[in-house]
């Protein structure tokens, strides 16, 4: 008999959307404003969030709900408007646009043929009426000749209002400052003609958006996802283990939606490796024994170790920063460190980062405020010129930004697997103490051994039965 149960990947998958573990958050508020914007005509939806925290799943399972097909712009820094309005065109997939209406049971045949075959000749006819003329032949050909010719947000208009296809632009930040004003001004013209446009980008960026042109204000709809609650994110492996058959508690469901530091993504991850770990087959006593508590240790654990690894570069380059041969505080290594406390929070007001750092001091040797400021000014340069973008210090705002919180959950999993202590707060001043004492360790230099190094150096042995 063969099993009915879904592949792990299906129900925990590590990277993409979730299909069978979807989680609508805060009764299903965020899908609904998403789709009430999209669907007002000449909005412009702006949706913002933290990195990883489901942004893209969010708008691909609102868009088939209003059935619309995405296409997306993908934004670098070299885009010119010219190129940015010829990438839209160079991702548009009429096969793709076919099924998807089908589907829906739409009828597009008539306009772009039952595959899609006919849609590059069907969108040269209708561009003719605005006096873009193709002299292309074949699909290939006028397909080629609209991606390489000199476009703009009308050329696209009637695509738009003919065809059931949503633009989205993802990346809006990494735009120049003048090419967003000049993208911003043509986009007027859609707010004229009633067609919405759906802005991804991180929230720290959010402000960008209005920046780039005041005249659009009030057209302009924010919708932030923000850190997910634990309650949503515990709603992740009750859904997929129940799925797979796999025994498990609340409590299991609990300890994994509390170390994902409000990240899907992660939930999602640490799940997958559960599930791999687990013995599914048939009639096994494992597969009949609950989930313990150190296989969802030894689960993220390995998420940390295999998945965000990148981080160790990132934590060893900024906490060996600028100023490290004269500086008097371990004001860069608190100022991290600071992220990984409780309450979990993705941006700092000043003042919040203040009494972080303070509550790290050793031996209340408090770190002054300005050197705090002048950290996070160096601190910036300091990421420009390694490349690196880990935090982001907004001075306008007074507020710092963690701009890849996984970062969070490596950090934290290192301190849990390295140092002791009952908390994150005591687990940090066990470490500061112990990097105070152990300055001339071998291999640092200038005697000052890093926060990562000192974990390392200071990992307890493992009892033989955890």
């Amino acid at each position: 008999m063969i099993s009915s149960r879904p592949e792990i990947t299906e129900v925990f998958p590590a990277v993409g959307k979730p299909a069978l573990t979807y989680v609508e958050r805060d009764e299903g508020r965020y899908e609904k404003n998403l789709k009430n914007g999209l669907l007002n005509p000449g909005q412009i939806c702006v949706l913002t969030g933290p990195s990883k925290t489901g942004k893209t799943s969010l708008y691909r399972q609102v868009l088939p709900q209003i059935r619309r097909q995405e296409l997306t712009v993908r934004c670098s820094g070299n885009l010119t408007p010219g190129a940015f309005w010829a990438s839209a065109l160079e991702n548009l997939d009429f096969r793709r646009l076919s099924e998807s209406s089908q589907s829906w049971g739409a009828d597009l045949t008539t306009k772009i043929g039952v595959n899609g075959e006919a849609g590059w000749s069907w969108l040269a006819k209708i561009m003719s009426s605005i006096g873009f003329e193709v002299s292309g032949k074949g699909e290939y050909g006028v397909k080629k000749e609209f991606i390489t010719a000199p476009v703009n947000a009308k050329h696209l208009i009637p695509l738009l209002q003919e065809m059931p296809i949503q633009l989205i632009v993802e990346d809006f930040h990494y735009l120049e400052d003048s090419v967003k004003r000049e993208v911003f001004q043509q986009w007027k013209s859609f707010v004229d003609e009633g067609i919405s446009v759906l802005v991804v980008s991180t929230t720290h960026h959010a402000t960008d958006i209005a920046r780039a042109n005041q005249d659009l204000s009030g057209r302009v709809r924010l919708i932030d996802v923000g850190k997910w609650e634990e309650t949503d994110l515990a709603k992740i492996p009750a859904k997929g283990f129940s799925l797979l058959q796999i025994k498990h508690s609340q409590v299991t469901a609990n300890n994994i939606a509390r170390e994902s530091v409000g990240l899907p993504i992660i939930t999602q991850q640490i799940c997958q490796q559960i599930a791999f770990n687990h013995d599914m087959s048939p009639g096994s006593i494992k597969r009949s024994t609950t989930i313990s508590a150190h296989t969802v240790v030894e689960a993220q654990k390995y998420v940390a170790e295999n998945m965000y690894s990148n981080h160790k570069s990132d934590y060893d380059q900024l906490i060996t920063g600028p100023r490290q041969r004269r500086r008097k505080h371990a004001t860069y290594e608190k100022i991290l460190a600071s992220f990984a406390l409780d309450p979990l929070k993705f941006s700092l007001s000043f003042s919040e980062l203040q009494e972080r750092v303070e509550s790290l001091c050793i031996d209340s040797s408090n770190i002054p405020s300005g050197s705090i400021k002048a950290a996070l000014k160096a601190l910036e340069k300091f990421q420009m010129r390694k490349k690196i973008s880990l935090l982001d210090w907004h001075e306008s705002e007074g507020r710092l930004y963690i701009v890849t919180p996984s970062f969070l959950f490596y950090l934290r999993q290192m301190l849990e697997n390295s140092t002791p202590g009952e908390s994150i707060t005591q687990k940090l001043l066990i470490l500061f103490k112990e990097n105070l004492e152990l300055k001339m360790m071998p291999g640092s230099e200038d005697g000052q051994s890093s926060l990562f190094e000192t974990a390392i150096y200071l990992t307890p042995k493992k009892p033989d039965n955890p």
